[in-house]
């Protein structure tokens, strides 16, 4: 037998006891920590555009993506592009999309200090990160307005925009 439990904004008592009842039973209970595509379609609109774009062509490649394909030019810095993915798992976490112990759906990597080489998606999560994605970009709602409520995410998302704006001499 299988039960899902969603409860939106519960009452605190309500919810303390529901963690007790839980916590009595925990041997019997199963977290669900995998990605679904509906995880995955939260996960990718409440990314800056910088990270959706990482993601996004992760998916797109396979699974994984070169640093080459993501710089303007050779000297530009990834720097600050895997904290926002972070960040957006765990606000997924505070929101209560997903449980506290998600895996990263994305990874970068490199030799530990100093540029990143790409970002690596697992085999496993490219199909479902394709199809929300996918499903994402179809229907236009790029970016829920409530997913991007870090003063730092919003920082991020006005330079994107102000980065796509036209250089002038």
């Amino acid at each position: 037998m299988k039960i899902t439990i969603s409860i939106d904004q519960p009452t605190g008592d309500f919810q303390k006891r529901l963690l007790e009842l839980l916590a009595d039973h925990a041997a019997n209970i199963e977290i669900d920590t995998t990605w679904s595509v509906a995880r995955a379609e939260s996960y990718y609109r409440s990314l800056p555009a910088r990270a959706r774009k990482i993601v996004r062509e992760a998916a797109i490649r396979d699974g994984y993506v070169p640093a080459e394909a993501l710089r303007e030019n050779e000297d530009s810095s990834l720097r600050g592009h895997s904290a926002a993915l972070s960040r957006a798992l765990r606000r997924g976490f505070m929101r209560g999309l997903w449980p506290e112990d998600m895996r990263p759906p994305i990874e970068a990597q490199g030799p530990g200090f100093g540029k990143v080489v790409g970002y690596r998606m697992p085999d496993d999560l490219v199909s479902t990160f394709y199809t929300a994605i996918a499903r994402t970009e179809t229907s236009g709602d790029l970016i829920d307005a409530k997913d991007i409520n870090a003063a730092s995410d919003s920082v991020q998302a006005l330079t994107d925009v102000m980065n796509m704006a036209p250089k002038r001499s």
